[in-house]
């Protein structure tokens, strides 16, 4: 009986080492499983990081493609130019007449004025808006301060409007609804 004590020791002990040996080895199994997810991980926040940074940059390219005017695009003649020059000086004056005498009698012969006269004549008609809601304000005294602020922005916004379309640039106006697409 005691020998049968003494193997079923022996295999008891052969058991704890080869479950002791398993463990080990299952330990450093995870620690390598826990290392490689580790390093994984670094390479994949690398790589994330470097492919957002390509994104960005495309992104951008894009958005400056997108944002080159059709003055950019096409070739815009010296009498193009000069001729929205002319309407935003009249728009000056005379309001929204000359940018839509302009949209409809030339618009056909140039792209460029075309464009010209619907961003001027998109901001007249805001102008005129505000000045309809300033009419109504003047009870108010409100209304004559907000005329003055009217008539000073679209004097300086026409003028910048004129210095671009020089240029053969076209103008973006602030503020201006985009009623005529």
């Amino acid at each position: 009986m005691s020998d049968m004590k003494d193997k079923l020791e022996d295999v008891k002990d052969n058991v704890e080492e080869k479950a002791d040996n398993a463990k080990i080895k299952l330990d450093k199994t995870v620690d390598d499983v826990k290392e490689y997810a580790h390093e994984a991980g670094e390479d994949m926040k690398q790589t994330g990081e470097a492919a957002k940074e390509k994104f960005s940059e495309v992104k951008e390219q894009v958005k400056s493609g997108f944002d080159q005017t059709m003055a950019d695009v096409m070739e815009v003649t010296a009498d193009d130019r000069n001729k929205a020059v002319i309407m935003h000086v009249l728009s000056i004056f005379f309001g929204f007449l000359p940018s839509l005498i302009f949209y409809f009698a030339l618009g056909d012969s140039s792209e460029f004025l075309k464009e010209e006269a619907k961003n001027d004549l998109n901001f007249q008609i805001t102008l005129i808006i505000g000045y309809a809601v300033s009419f109504i304000l003047v009870f108010l005294v409100i209304g004559f301060f907000l005329m003055m602020a009217l008539g000073i922005c679209c004097l300086i916004f026409e003028i910048l409007a004129l210095v671009k379309a020089k240029d053969g640039e076209h103008y973006k106006f602030p503020l201006s609804l985009n009623l005529i697409k």
